[in-house]
């Protein structure tokens, strides 16, 4: 969990109490219509803030072959991976966390390899892949 997550965990929780608040308020008055605007405001601004930037749906998963031309560390600090498949096209993939498969990565910087990447779907971190991870890297120079 890193200072951005908090952030909206805090500011999410702001809302709530607000929105709940001034539900209240309006139910205790008698103002129903505005109870139902207050209601439908709080809700769709914790979808907003709480679930679309955790929500991840990459139903990715399979193998693809291509030579490794980039190891990078982004802000976050997970890994990027790029993979010329063909003349004209780069794809990018995602490393979390994992050492062996980084240093595997780099060491076959230049090098044709298979690597292996599987579906990530559920709520991560915003400094988590947002994207399937890499599972494993095979070499294929001989």
């Amino acid at each position: 969990m890193n200072f951005i997550d908090i952030i909206l965990i805090i500011i999410s929780t702001i809302v709530l109490v607000v929105g709940l608040f001034l539900i209240i308020l309006a139910i205790k008055d008698g103002e129903y219509e505005i109870m139902g605007g207050f209601l439908f405001v709080t809700i769709v601004f914790l979808v907003f803030t709480l679930f679309i930037p955790f929500l991840v749906i990459d139903k990715n998963s399979g193998s693809t072959i291509g030579t490794i031309t980039s190891v990078d560390r982004s802000f976050w600090g997970y890994t990027k991976l790029y993979i010329k498949t063909t003349e004209t096209n780069e794809e990018e993939y995602c490393i979390e966390y994992d050492d062996e498969l980084i240093l595997m990565a780099q060491e076959n910087l230049g090098n044709k390899v298979k690597i292996s990447y599987d579906e990530r779907v559920g709520f991560y971190s915003v400094s988590k892949c947002h994207q399937s991870p890499i599972i494993k890297i095979e070499s294929l120079t001989w």
